[in-house]
């Protein structure tokens, strides 16, 4: 098969992508480093990605997050004109480079650029076709064509190409995972089992991608697997897969796993066990809505042996209210109800109570506020 990238590159692909239980992280982060420093645009994305945490290499790898210096590669890897380099961080969230464009002669236009990685990924090159997969699984692929429903007949026409897009990232991401790069799993599995975009749902195959996954030691698919333990009433089975997943440097599995001690948890109320999988949870997620409800919860009530932080549930909870999410609006009303962690607000404390105006503290607290 061609090689499209430095051989040192190609190596690094292998060993932190494909081979991730290799043992050769850090030969292959030197190769990056080397080829890089020879003024390899490749081989800097490639460092970059690296340093953006679990979605972009395997946490296992336990590679620490540094996006100020995946962004420094980054840019260094669109100065030296990669192709590979500007299509993958062309939309990229909180990516700015600092030259003001991502495209550097000689392309001169999105459409060239995803022709060249496009052309890349049909002659074979394994994470290029990953990244084409998800450009049509994310429809990144509209902005790169200049894809608009106007441009295509319409919205009905626009949705088509929506479904066919999804279609072809499930069958690249397929290709990708026959051929060993795991990271392409969990959008596969959304996919076959969301009906995403109008593909048809095909459970036993993402079933079927969902035990590959656990095989190949992939926290997600792990937790997944978890789930549906769980969710069957096989509680311990369902311990053992989380437990697994974080292992495997999957942190959302720390709320999967608090779930079942904290109050009214499946294996019984445990509550100093369930906090402590929380804060590690929040420590990987600090803005995590499910983790900063449950140990905000955790602080906020306390109980076996466990003092109230009041402090510290308001910080939780005011959180996840500001992130969007209402669950644990009756405490944290009751915190401005109160001055429990914050300064009394009598205004801020009914418009949190009402709301969820059933839930238990929301109907003391607008009790309370009727005798003001």
């Amino acid at each position: 098969m061609q090689s499209f990238f430095d051989e040192r590159v190609e190596f690094a692909i292998k060993q932190i992508w494909i081979d991730t239980h290799s043992g050769k992280l850090q030969e292959a982060l030197a190769a990056l480093r080397e080829a890089a420093n020879m003024g390899d645009g490749d081989a800097f994305y490639f460092l970059g990605r690296c340093y953006l945490g679990r979605s972009f290499a395997d946490p296992v790898l336990g590679l620490p997050d540094d996006q100020k210096f995946a962004f420094e590669c980054f840019d260094k890897s669109l100065e030296l004109e990669s192709a590979v380099g500007m299509f993958a961080t062309m939309h990229l969230d909180d990516y700015e480079p600092s030259q003001g464009t991502f495209i550097h002669p000689p392309y001169k236009s999105k459409k060239e650029i995803w022709d060249k990685v496009l052309s890349m990924a049909e002659g074979g090159e394994i994470f290029c076709r990953f990244l084409v997969a998800n450009a049509y699984y994310y429809c990144d692929v509209a902005d790169f064509l200049d894809i608009t429903p106007e441009s295509v007949g319409g919205e009905e026409m626009y949705l088509r190409r929506v479904q066919e897009w999804a279609a072809a990232a499930m069958e690249l991401y397929e290709d990708c995972v026959d051929k060993g790069l795991g990271i392409a799993i969990p959008n596969l599995i959304d996919i076959l089992s969301s009906g995403k975009n109008g593909v048809p749902i095909m459970k036993k195959r993402a079933d079927n991608y969902k035990q590959l996954g656990a095989k190949m030691g992939i926290g997600a698919c792990e937790r997944m697997i978890g789930n549906e333990y769980r969710d069957d009433g096989h509680f311990a089975e369902a311990l053992s897969m989380y437990e697994r997943a974080v292992s495997h440097g999957d942190n959302y599995a720390y709320y999967c796993l608090g779930k079942l001690f904290t109050f009214n948890g499946l294996l019984g109320m445990d509550l100093k066990k369930a906090a402590d999988y929380f804060e590690k949870g929040i420590a990987a997620q600090p803005n995590d809505i499910g983790l900063c409800n449950l140990l905000g919860e955790i602080r906020f009530r306390g109980g076996q042996g466990l003092a109230c932080d009041f402090p510290k549930a308001f910080s939780l909870l005011s959180n996840a209210y500001k992130n969007g999410n209402t669950w644990g609006s009756d405490m944290l009303g009751m915190c401005y109800l109160k001055g429990l962690g914050t300064e009394v607000d009598l205004a801020m404390a009914r418009q949190l109570f009402e709301l969820n105006p059933k839930k238990r503290f929301a109907v003391w607290g607008l009790g309370e506020l009727e005798s003001y």
